[in-house]
């Protein structure tokens, strides 16, 4: 079905739309061709494939004129998006209970093969610690181009994909799976969103920096991750300086994307203070106040230079 370029647009826009539905309605004609001739079913499965995403790429031209008016996407769009075709979510930061919990819902007990998408070294670590002891075998991709090339080439019984990647993001490699297990007639693997972003939050707190000497002092009672916390504090300062250097250049969206990272990763180490700090400056970041986000380097900084941990 072919659509007209009509409606309140503007010339540029008009230009690209009528550009964009030339192609877009020979892949709709072909699609028609194709689905009344001789196929087979995974021939088949791959036409519905291309078809399907032909009507999403038709929807975006229908509402092209509203994109001129909105941001890109951000972290709560693309959480939503992920969301709707996973089939369970994990908030970060979970613990090892809350996250077992979570795959067996999802693909039952047993043996099992799971795919773990996140470019965060430290909860990659956090992770593999977490499933030691469960026998599953856990393969561990930092982006999402590597996350569809290994979930289409290999199968897995649970993927954990975490939204905010470089590159391909989780939402985006999730339909990609999602897209390739319908094309091969295989049963849909089960995704897990892992997400860091935090619905209540909105706008930064106002609050002075947290000086007390108990919040720099910090028991850690599992024994399997009281031995991760110093490196863990390690790339928390060396990131200090790249936080710095980031706002001296405005590269603001570094900064977001690196304090969501913090925000998800802390409070698994057994470290709430950088959770918040990563939090706050993840929102200050997002609306460019670069008082705020000194202030919150500035106690990162210093709780970093104080905090010692008690095993």
């Amino acid at each position: 079905m072919a659509i007209a370029p009509d409606g309140p647009i503007s010339t540029g826009l008009r230009q690209l739309r009528h550009d964009l539905l030339n192609p877009v309605n020979v892949l709709m004609g072909a699609c028609g061709a194709l689905t009344g001739s001789n196929l087979d079913d995974s021939q088949r499965a791959w036409v519905r494939m291309i078809e399907s995403a032909t009507r999403r790429v038709q929807g975006i031209i229908d509402d092209l004129e509203s994109y001129r008016h909105q941001p890109a996407m951000d972290g709560q769009a693309r959480l939503a998006d992920l969301c709707s075709i996973a089939a369970a979510r994990v908030g970060k930061p979970f613990d090892r209970a809350r996250l077992v919990d979570a795959v067996e819902r999802v693909a039952g007990r047993g043996r099992l093969r799971v795919l773990l998408v996140d470019d965060s070294p430290d909860l990659a670590t956090l992770v593999r610690t977490y499933l030691k002891d469960t026998g599953w075998d856990l393969d561990i991709v930092e982006t999402g181009e590597r996350a569809v090339a290994q979930a289409t080439s290999e199968r897995y019984d649970v993927v954990l994909m975490d939204i905010d990647l470089p590159g391909l993001d989780g939402a985006t490699a999730a339909h990609a799976i999602r897209a390739a297990d319908l094309a091969h007639g295989a049963s849909p693997t089960p995704i897990i969103a892992m997400t860091a972003f935090d619905p209540d939050t909105s706008s930064p707190s106002v609050r002075q920096p947290d000086t007390s000497s108990d919040a720099d002092v910090v028991h850690i009672d599992d024994p399997e991750i009281a031995p991760l916390v110093p490196l863990f504090l390690e790339h928390r300062k060396t990131e200090v300086g790249m936080y710095r250097a980031a706002l001296a250049d405005g590269e603001f969206a570094r900064i977001q994307s690196a304090a969501h990272k913090m925000k998800g990763t802390g409070r698994g180490y057994g470290l709430d203070v950088i959770s918040r700090i990563g939090g706050e400056l993840e929102v200050a970041a997002h609306e460019k106040d670069v008082p705020l986000m000194t202030r919150l380097i500035d106690e990162l900084d210093g709780y970093l230079q104080r905090v010692r941990i008690s095993m």
